[in-house]
């Protein structure tokens, strides 16, 4: 499966996001353009804060938003019934939902819900459960101590 390569980062002057391909560490070249075009004329060269250069991870959360790298997230399981049977036994029950909230960050070649030092919880889900952007930790900090 393939999916889109692409990064955020903040505008080093304005502070407004750019989205685009990233040069080295801290330019983002948006909008994407092809190799014998105009690739190499830096008008579209944007400098960026290193600090906030984030990879999208190829998910959207429930509301459609793209969730990339430094992003802050919930996941929400909800309740969920079940019927267990076979051999003449029958078990219905109610399995209880949870919900985790931490930071998207990349972890041991995968993507994740990254909670308390560097645990978390692998950023792949069911139809189950609700992914949804909260935020992100360049303009919320205040989210990380929560």
């Amino acid at each position: 499966m393939s999916r889109e390569i692409k990064f955020r980062g903040r505008h080093i002057d304005t502070g407004e996001w750019v989205y685009g391909n990233l040069i080295g560490t801290d330019v983002i070249v948006g909008p994407i353009v092809e190799w014998d075009s105009e690739y190499f004329n830096t008008e579209y060269w944007v400098k960026v804060d290193p600090e906030t250069v984030g990879q999208y991870t190829g998910l959207q959360d429930r509301n459609g938003k793209e969730i990339f790298e430094g992003d802050f997230v919930t996941l929400t399981k909800r309740d969920e019934e079940y019927v267990i049977q076979g051999n003449g036994y029958m078990d219905v029950g109610i399995e209880n939902g949870w919900s985790v909230s931490g930071t998207v960050k990349f972890l041991h070649n995968s993507w994740f819900i990254e909670e308390d030092n560097e645990k978390g919880l692998p950023l792949d889900f069911e139809g189950k459960q609700a992914l949804e952007i909260i935020g992100n930790i360049h303009e919320n900090p205040e989210l990380l101590s929560a």
